[in-house]
């Protein structure tokens, strides 16, 4: 079982040393050389008619042919060349554009990712189209490789999110959604307080204790949405890895988790109402996260090309699109002979 591995390991580490060495894929050499290949045919065809033709009849549409083909190929050759270098080394200015514009296009691709797929609208809308709920119940169910493989192995998850705060945008749409529960549900809640009040105590003192309380809540949310080092974002912290290592360890703990989470699964499959619910819920968290994680998308985009070196950063685009860009060159060959054909034809009329 080893061996076919690990000629297969082998053949792929051999062409990915062939990529690296010749510097260009196969087919974007054969695409130059078909470009190239094109115009070097235009300026034969050029040369033979200016030295053996007297540029009248036929020969004159053949010469004014190739010569403008001639100078749409080699406008093209230089456009597409000079988005990747200095057209035969030459520093002429406005070339090289990728290598001498990577920070900039890194933070263009940045924000272009994170205006069209992170807009939490479109995001949560496709969250909704997938069932979300009834698809995390059979995932929770399933026994075996096919589900959820064991409390440890959601223990070292969770401690590996904490551990890289990836748990924090999940804190912060917790706070979010916290407020956003006290401010919608705020004559619920004083009502509810005021009928669990003794009743010898006066409503208008009911009010005034949970006003007070109400402010101080949402304070305490104010303060932790605002401080990524809140005393309590610090304790939720902790207790996350704590738990986290207890799940590793402890045995029955993991085992009470996986029973608990199987008999969730098993509620979400069958229970229609609560499906709904959890549709709802995980649509707003998840455009919840979306918002939060906008900016860093676009961050992590644009600070990662920032440390690409310039020159590779050019050869890996040119590696992606440059057999599409040398097509431009052969189109420009042809159309160029076409126009040139329709301008000695006309000259030949007037």
């Amino acid at each position: 079982m080893d061996a076919p591995n690990s000629r297969l390991s082998a053949l792929a580490s051999l062409r990915r040393a062939d990529r690296r060495a010749t510097g260009t894929p196969a087919s974007l050499r054969r695409a130059k050389r078909r470009a190239t290949g094109l115009l070097l045919v235009a300026a034969a065809l050029f040369a033979a008619m200016r030295v053996l033709a007297d540029g009248r009849g036929w020969a004159g549409y053949a010469e004014a042919a190739a010569e403008a083909a001639m100078i749409g190929g080699l406008a093209d050759w230089f456009a597409v060349t000079a988005l990747f270098r200095h057209p035969l080394g030459i520093p002429i200015p406005h070339t090289a554009i990728i290598p001498r514009r990577k920070d900039a296009i890194g933070a263009s691709l940045g924000g272009f990712v994170q205006d069209n797929f992170f807009e939490p609208d479109d995001v949560a809308r496709w969250v909704a189209e997938q069932a979300p709920a009834e698809t995390l119940g059979r995932w929770l169910a399933a026994e075996g490789d096919a589900g959820l493989v064991s409390g440890p192995a959601l223990g070292r998850l969770l401690e590996t999110l904490v551990s890289g705060g990836h748990h924090r945008a999940m804190v912060d749409a917790a706070v979010e959604r916290a407020d956003r529960f006290l401010v919608d549900n705020y004559e619920t809640l004083r009502d509810r307080i005021a009928e669990e009040a003794p009743v010898y105590t006066p409503k208008v003192l009911d009010h005034h204790i949970f006003n007070r309380l109400h402010r101080g809540v949402r304070g305490v949310l104010a303060d932790m949405a605002d401080d990524p080092n809140h005393e309590l974002r610090l304790r939720i912290d902790a207790g996350l890895r704590s738990y986290a290592q207890r799940l590793q360890t402890n045995h029955r703990l993991a085992a009470r988790v996986e029973e608990a989470l199987a008999r969730a699964g098993e509620s979400l499959q069958s229970d229609g109402a609560l499906q709904n619910r959890v549709d709802r819920w995980l649509v707003t968290a998840t455009s919840l996260l979306a918002r939060h994680a906008q900016a860093e998308v676009a961050n992590v985009i644009g600070a990662t090309v920032a440390r690409w070196d310039a020159d590779d950063t050019s050869a890996r685009i040119e590696r992606r699109v440059g057999r599409d860009l040398q097509f431009i060159r052969i189109n420009g060959t042809l159309v160029g002979a076409l126009a040139g054909l329709a301008i000695h034809g006309v000259k030949q009329v007037l």
